[in-house]
């Protein structure tokens, strides 16, 4: 019902938020030395003042957690969902061609210059789709949260120091989660959805997955996989997502991880990750339990991966299910 208002709203201020976007690129954010005040550097200091003024300006109730972590809020409810996004960038290098990588320029339909993709751009954009629905009145029940830090790419000590003092929303995702999600989808027969459960896997609607032509793999009960694992003392879930990285690498196809079980799992896919040996299109991070959940989950968080994540202990085979099917029906109602 409202897929059309909010597309029109975006394509309506399109050069507004690549004016935004440029804006904060222009701010060179590289990590640097610690002062009082700025714990990251000047750089990193003035691009969390600069988002974060930009979103005053549009309505929104900000927040600065002693430069480490700036929030906005969509309204005043309780949190519901929590969009991290990182305002640092990387060193940036050589080899530009297109511009400098301070000074943005948009040529082709695509903007240029550092943080444009990672991830001052997808943090923009996660902010222009809370204006959307703010200004276009959409009802909300819960509020939105949009986490801004400042060390995502040197270890994300800022999201630890901003949930010291604040309470996990119970849903998180990396803003370009779900586009990512549906890109990997609507790639048919070349993803393929990896679970560490048969619950989820069962509970995935297939007449979606087979329109789409994207196949479902649990590997928890093959016996190669139950024998590397006592074999090599890891858990079946560990053994499977190695033996789902082995597949993607013969295959050359890209995966969709959704765990809603086992929390070793989501380490096997970061520790994979490390290595150089995966990368996932998505992982769902939603195990359920006490040993090792949190901390399983905050490695997720921690990766450069999209992400959605289930915070805190809670989760299960059946929400991994859930975020599955609202992604296939959102494909299935372009149709």
């Amino acid at each position: 019902m409202y897929k059309e208002k909010i597309s029109r709203y975006i394509d309506a201020h399109r050069k507004e938020m690549l004016e935004d976007i440029g804006a904060l690129c222009r701010i060179n954010s590289v990590k640097g030395s610690y002062r009082i005040g700025k714990p990251y550097g000047e750089g990193c200091s003035e691009a969390l003042r600069a988002a974060l003024h930009i979103a005053e300006c549009y309505g929104f109730s900000i927040n600065n957690y002693d430069n480490y972590v700036g929030t906005v809020d969509m309204n005043d409810k309780e949190a519901q969902l929590d969009i991290l996004a990182h305002l640092d960038v990387v060193p940036a290098g050589d080899g530009w061609t297109v511009t400098e990588p301070f000074e943005p320029v948009v040529k082709d339909g695509k903007i240029y210059g550092r943080g444009t993709a990672d991830d001052k751009g997808p943090a923009i954009a996660a902010l222009y789709a809370m204006r959307a629905v703010n200004e276009l009145g959409i009802p909300m029940k819960k509020n939105v949260r949009l986490i801004l830090g400042t060390d995502e790419e040197c270890g994300s000590s800022d999201i630890t120091h901003y949930y010291s003092v604040e309470k996990e929303a119970p849903m998180t995702f990396s803003p370009d989660a779900v586009k990512c999600a549906l890109e990997a989808l609507r790639d048919g027969g070349n993803t393929v959805i990896v679970t560490d459960t048969n619950m989820t896997k069962a509970g995935i609607h297939r007449t979606s997955l087979e329109k789409l032509g994207v196949e479902v793999h649990c590997y928890m009960a093959d016996p190669d996989v139950a024998k590397t694992a006592k074999e090599q003392g890891l858990t079946r879930a560990y053994a499977s997502m190695e033996k789902a990285a082995r597949m993607a690498k013969e295959t050359g196809k890209q995966v969709i991880f959704s765990v809603g079980n086992a929390p070793t799992a989501l380490i096997a896919i970061e520790t994979l990750m490390q290595k150089g040996e995966i990368y996932p299109a998505l992982v769902i991070g939603v195990p359920v339990g006490f040993v090792n959940v949190v901390e399983a989950k905050e490695r997720i968080m921690a990766a450069k991966v999209p992400y959605i994540v289930a915070k805190g202990r809670k989760g299960g085979s059946t929400v991994a299910a859930a975020i599955l099917n609202a992604l296939l029906y959102k494909i299935d109602n372009e149709r």
